[in-house]
C-alpha cells in the first residue's frame, strides 16, 4: 500500500468518526479548543488572521470571529480557486456563498497580503503527535503554507483526530502547533 492509499483510508475512517460526533460534543469542545487558540501568543500579536467556514463537524472556529473582531484583527476566508486557496477578507455572512465542496467562500472582497503579521489556522483530516497533518487530499493549505514560510500557524482539530504516527511524506507541511480540547501539541 503506498503513502497515498494509507492516507486515503485513515482519512475515510477518520471523518467517518468525526462526522458521527453528536452536535453538542462539537459545540463544547469546540468551544474548549477555539478558547485556547485565544490564549495563544503567536495569534494575538497578528492583525490578519486566516480562518475557514468549518463543515462536516470540524472545529467551528465562528465561535471567535466576533471575538477577534472586536479585538481590532482581520479575518480571512478562503475561496478556492482552480488549485490553490486565495483568502479574502471577510465582511460578514451576506459577502460568502456557497463555493467548491459546498463550503461558503467569499464571493469577492480585499484578498490577503500574506505577511509576518498573518496567522493561519489550519483545518485537518488526521494528526500525529509529531504534528504530521492529513488533510482532505487536495493540498490546497500545504501549497499555500509551503509559498508562505515562516507564516505562523496553528491546526484545531478533536482528540479523536489524533494519532501516534502517520503516512506523511515531503508535500505535507507540519503545523506549528495542534490545539485539541485536551491538549496543545508543539
Amino acid at each position: 500500500m503506498t503513502i497515498s492509499d494509507e492516507k486515503k483510508e485513515l482519512r475515510r475512517k477518520v471523518l467517518n468518526e468525526r462526522r458521527r460526533l453528536f452536535s453538542d460534543v462539537v459545540e463544547e469542545d469546540s468551544a474548549v479548543i477555539c478558547d485556547k487558540l485565544l490564549k495563544e501568543t503567536d495569534i494575538l500579536k497578528c492583525n490578519k488572521i486566516c480562518l475557514y467556514m468549518p463543515i462536516n463537524n470540524e472545529v467551528d472556529v465562528r465561535l471567535i470571529f466576533d471575538r477577534l473582531l472586536s479585538l481590532g484583527k482581520e479575518i480571512y476566508i478562503p475561496k478556492v480557486c482552480g488549485k490553490d486557496i486565495i483568502f479574502y477578507l471577510y465582511e460578514g455572512k451576506e459577502s460568502l456563498a456557497v463555493g467548491s465542496f459546498g463550503i461558503m467562500e467569499p464571493v469577492s472582497g480585499k484578498e490577503l497580503e500574506a505577511d509576518d503579521d498573518t496567522f493561519v489556522v489550519l483545518p485537518g483530516a488526521v494528526f500525529s503527535r509529531e504534528r504530521d497533518r492529513v488533510g482532505y487530499g487536495g493540498g490546497f493549505y500545504d501549497r499555500f503554507m509551503k509559498k508562505h514560510p515562516g507564516i505562523k500557524n496553528a491546526a484545531v482539530c478533536y482528540d479523536m483526530q489524533i494519532y501516534v504516527k502517520i503516512p506523511a511524506d515531503s508535500r505535507d507541511v507540519k503545523p506549528d502547533m495542534i490545539i485539541t480540547e485536551k491538549e496543545i501539541i508543539r
